[in-house]
């Protein structure tokens, strides 16, 4: 079954969230098909929220998704854990179908996996489509507000999203939202998802963020100028394959690789200038992310390091990573570059760039054809180690690599 949404003689006609729900909603209850999305912009009230078996699809650079406004109110009363209600003091610029979240003074820095959807509004109050899991205080300055990923997935399984462009954007983004912790693309506990063609920028949080979801493909986007993470598999996703992607400009770890991704392949990705505002690197993997394979990336320009292997203990390090064929150059950030509020509680071996950084306790990584080095001459040359090892490493594999400035070993204990 195929259905298209737009303003030309479309099946479903309409431009913003609704429109496109529908349609996915239609060609889900027919047991499966594709939503072709004409050109255009869509405005998402609330985010789309995918069902199985759904692929959802436009020309490439085509069709831009952007957030509607973003109404905010502070609360009347408490927002309790078990609750299905919200209770603001205006429900002004609220309705059914929208997205929201909660915030209160004591989390400022909550994040923001899911939103919950409006049902209904009665007398004063927002009844919502799933339970609070944490108490939002009024008098710590509880607050609700308009605001879901632009495209969400939960417990479904074989989506596809191709050549669509995510922009997370808001021209009237309250000061609560640039501590946010969410997401653009959000999939939650789904099997088989595939993402291709697809640009995500400027979300306030990641680019594209996974939690415990299976068999996840992306291929050929661009994810860029992100809050937080430009992609982050996160909370025991996998396996996953990462390939082509073009992951720039983003604030924190361009890309993230969280707890428990295994099995993996991260390969022919170009990583750069990523990090600034939290001192971060191009690529980072650490907790029983383990048997991965990096492949024949170019990660460079990134404000820490090119790739970080973090520190762990020895039951949940990053174990058996497998990185081949990458070309890492020109990382670091000089320390009078570094943010002062970072750079005050940093240690002093962290403030030295990095191609590759590994921290213990790390068994069995193998470093093999990687050319590491800095181009740059005088004070440019911020890279000062080629590959900085820690101790605590065992069974490491350097074979064939390229590297300057040298490898670092530490001294033995």
């Amino acid at each position: 079954m195929k259905i298209s949404v737009g303003t030309q003689n479309s099946d479903i006609p309409g431009s913003d969230n609704r429109s496109i729900q529908k349609a996915v909603d239609q060609v889900s209850a027919a047991g499966g098909g594709t939503v072709f999305l004409q050109a255009g912009t869509y405005v998402c009230h609330d985010s789309v929220r995918m069902k199985s078996h759904v692929r959802l699809m436009a020309e490439p650079e085509t069709v831009t998704l952007i957030p509607g406004p973003t109404p905010i109110s502070y609360l009347a009363m408490d927002a309790d854990i078990g609750e299905r209600q919200i209770t603001p003091i205006s429900t002004e610029g609220f309705y059914p179908g929208l997205g929201v979240i909660l915030r209160d003074d004591d989390k400022p820095h909550a994040q923001a996996r899911s939103s919950f959807q409006i049902t209904r509004i009665e007398n004063g109050t927002l009844y919502i489509d799933d339970w609070i899991v944490h108490d939002w205080i009024a008098e710590n300055g509880g607050r609700v507000i308009g605001y879901g990923p632009l495209i969400h997935s939960i417990e479904q399984e074989d989506i596809e999203i191709d050549g669509l462009i995510l922009d997370g954007h808001r021209a009237d983004a309250p000061e609560e939202l640039k501590t946010l912790r969410g997401q653009n693309l959000y999939c939650k506990r789904t099997r088989n998802i595939t993402i291709r063609n697809c640009i995500s920028r400027n979300a306030y949080g990641d680019g594209f963020r996974f939690g415990t979801s299976s068999n996840v493909v992306i291929e050929d986007c661009e994810v860029h100028h992100n809050r937080h993470y430009g992609v982050h598999p996160g909370s025991h996703t996998r396996p996953v394959r990462f390939s082509g992607l073009h992951i720039h400009h983003n604030e924190a770890d361009g890309l993230y690789v969280c707890w428990g991704v295994q099995n993996s392949i991260f390969e022919n990705c170009h990583i750069h200038h990523n990090g600034g505002r939290v001192f971060r690197s191009g690529f980072s993997i650490g907790h029983k992310d383990s048997d991965n394979r990096i492949e024949g990336n170019h990660i460079h320009d990134n404000a820490k390091y090119g790739i970080a292997i973090r520190q762990k203990t020895e039951a949940n390090g990053a174990h058996r990573n497998h990185f081949i064929n990458n070309r890492i150059e020109n990382n670091g950030t000089l320390p009078q570059n570094i943010p002062a509020e970072v750079l005050a509680w940093l240690p002093a071996p962290e403030k030295i760039g990095a191609g590759i950084d590994v921290q213990g306790i790390t068994q069995d990584l193998v470093f093999e054809k990687n050319i590491v080095r800095d181009t740059r001459q005088g004070n440019e040359r911020t890279q000062v180690m080629g590959i900085q090892l820690h101790e605590g490493l065992t069974g490491l594999v350097l074979k064939d690599n390229e590297c300057t400035p040298p490898v670092n070993i530490p001294p033995a204990s």
